[in-house]
């Protein structure tokens, strides 16, 4: 049977990612992206439409036409700064939008994978044991963001029983690469490199807290680790969870002090009140083995490599703002 593969978010920051490398692998399927706004970035032999997910009528007519047989659910509201000052927003984009795609797909009684993208911030409060998360860790959110996610997740799997959907629940954590947006440290980091490096800002960083300790991933093993998912989706007996992590934290420091290694020109780094956030959780990170035994999957971007793309990419952004 023809696979019919819809992708939510496939304008953001991972959802362009996703577009490339599943045109690559599942060239023989059907691929549909949908996202908020107009891409000019669509790769050739997908197609994509604007379509606002929290419009049931929209969605019941994208679905009812394309009928997928599977999903990958990336579109969400991603920041926690931005969800938490925007809580209506935060739910009515994470939780109304997957009920609305839930719903429709019931409809059609075609059945469906669906892989719902939740997050690694629904652990929260259980990151303060300083033990790696297994995806038997009880959930302890602690942001109206993980709140969502997690809602999001019991949504998924308790309304789909004994229906056409087969729910797939993913927790990836912290990851990282070209084009994310600047309100992410790392990011952000690299946006003011490629500034200064231009001459277009004075030779100082400005940052909030760096202690904290994350388990950083590259786009592109985030992005492989859902390739192999679908790969392998038939072969999964019932709802599964599982993390998306190296198992590996590294300090916000020690990201931006690659950085520096990386960068042409010496700067500062200054602390930034308005940037400072004082992180509850000092260190998190995730055991991933559930993921490697049932795919194959591991990481293979190293952290240099990584961080020398978005380096590079931010500095590719900065020269076309100049011309």
């Amino acid at each position: 049977m023809l696979k019919r593969i819809l992708i939510t978010g496939a304008s953001g920051f991972v959802g362009s990612h996703v577009l490339r490398a599943f045109r690559d692998i599942f060239s023989s399927a059907e691929i549909m992206g949908v996202g908020r706004r107009a891409s000019s970035n669509v790769p050739d032999g997908v197609s994509y439409e604007s379509l606002d997910l929290v419009d049931p009528a929209a969605v019941a007519q994208r679905i009812g036409d394309f009928q997928p047989t599977e999903v990958l659910h990336l579109a969400a509201e991603s920041s926690i700064v931005r969800a938490d000052r925007s809580r209506f927003h935060t739910w009515r984009i994470n939780c109304g939008a997957l009920y609305n795609l839930i719903d429709a797909i019931e409809r059609t009684g075609v059945n469906c994978t669906f892989t719902f993208v939740s997050s690694s911030e629904v652990y929260g409060r259980a990151f303060l044991d300083q033990c790696p998360a297994t995806e038997r860790t009880v959930p302890q959110p602690m942001n109206a963001y993980a709140h969502s996610k997690w809602l999001g997740e019991q949504l998924l799997v308790r309304s789909t029983e004994g229906t056409c959907l087969k729910p797939v629940v993913l927790r990836p954590f912290n990851h990282i690469g070209p084009g994310q947006d600047l309100a992410f440290a790392i990011a952000s980091f690299a946006h003011q490199i490629a500034l200064i490096e231009a001459g277009l800002c004075p030779p100082f960083v400005q940052v909030g807290n760096l202690s904290a300790q994350r388990d950083f991933l590259d786009v592109s093993d985030v992005v492989d680790a859902y390739i192999k998912i679908f790969q392998c989706a038939d072969t999964f007996d019932g709802p599964q969870t599982f993390n998306i992590c190296s198992g590996q934290p590294r300090s916000i420091e020690s990201m931006l002090m690659a950085l520096r290694r990386l960068s042409r020109v010496a700067f500062e780094i200054r602390p930034d009140l308005a940037r400072t956030r004082r992180s509850d959780v000092p260190l998190a990170f995730g055991d991933a083995r559930h993921l490697r035994q049932a795919t194959g999957w591991a990481p293979k971007i190293d952290r240099m490599t990584s961080l020398a793309r978005i380096l590079d990419d931010a500095r590719m952004r900065v020269s076309c703002i100049r011309s």
